[in-house]
């Protein structure tokens, strides 16, 4: 195969793993729920 084809077609490929993990990250960023966490203040150890 000429070299040049090569050096295209994983170019090609690489780019599509980059698209496809971008997809992938952002379907399970949309799956995650927002958790709340609850942070207790105390004011005595802030003196």
């Amino acid at each position: 195969m000429d070299t040049h084809l090569m050096i295209g077609i994983a170019v090609m490929m690489g780019l599509i793993g980059i698209a496809a993990s971008r997809d992938l990250l952002r379907m399970r960023r949309a799956q995650l729920e927002p958790v709340t966490l609850r942070v207790r203040r105390d004011d005595a150890r802030m003196r």
